[in-house]
């Protein structure tokens, strides 16, 4: 509870415009929630241990590449990339996968710029 009024207090002193941004992206994230709920628990995007440990190769190599957006992965490969995960998911709806994994892919100097 703490730490979620820190990010309040946070999301406080930001601007307006990325006070939108951020909503945006909560907004997404939920969404993605929802849409993660009404699917079946066995998914065809192979979400084993294997799969996941490849995707999450694929995301550390290809930080710098798609850094600061959202990708769409089917497996280990590139679907999508959008600035949104509703764009980003709306582009791999239209390829035909509609299990595609999509997550934001931070630059590598997002992190470092995340702590107080």
């Amino acid at each position: 509870m703490a730490r979620l009024e820190q990010i309040i207090n946070e999301v406080q002193s930001l601007s307006w415009s990325d006070k939108r941004e951020l909503r945006q992206a909560l907004d997404d994230e939920l969404e993605q929630q929802q849409t993660q709920h009404v699917q079946p628990a066995q998914s065809s995007n192979g979400d084993d241990a294997k799969t996941r440990e490849r995707r999450l190769e694929w995301l550390k190599l290809h930080r710098d590449e798609y850094g600061g957006q959202y990708v769409a992965l089917d497996r280990d490969e590139l679907i999508a990339i959008g600035p949104t995960y509703r764009s980003a998911r709306q582009k791999a709806l239209a390829a035909g996968k509609p299990d595609a994994f999509v997550t934001y892919l931070p630059k590598s100097d997002e992190i470092a710029q995340m702590g107080g």
